[in-house]
């Protein structure tokens, strides 16, 4: 499931007038050196297991503490793969706007998600 193919279209799209004209161009994409290629490719194929394990069993995502505000981060897993993707195409991360009031309790820490498939693989 493509989380952005349904996206509306920009409504400052071919508009002269655009606010973000007046930006700054982002910094561009550095790419990849052939490990860390490997790393998201990696982490990519264990979302996607995540997904599939985990999303039939009530977990919608993953949750990260942020060090710089101090709060949780919520992330479902289509926007955990689309942001891999991102990254292994050179490019930045699309813009996306949280779920609403996420229920935490959908949400459990890499770790445990990684804990649960070793646990059902036996290792």
């Amino acid at each position: 499931m493509n989380f952005f193919a349904n996206m509306p279209r920009d409504p400052f799209a071919d508009d002269p007038n655009d606010p973000a004209s007046f930006l700054e161009e982002e910094d561009t994409v550095e790419p990849l050196s052939p490990e860390e290629r490997a790393a998201v490719e990696h982490d990519l194929k264990l979302v996607q297991e995540f997904a599939r394990v985990l999303g039939p069993r009530g977990v919608d995502g993953v949750f990260f503490f942020c060090e710089d505000c101090g709060e949780d981060h919520f992330y479902e897993w289509d926007i955990m793969a689309a942001n891999m993707r991102s990254t292994l195409g050179n490019e930045l991360a699309p813009v996306h706007e949280p779920g609403a009031q996420p229920d935490p309790s959908r949400y459990v820490p890499w770790d445990y998600a990684l804990g649960y498939l070793d646990g059902l693989e036996g290792r």
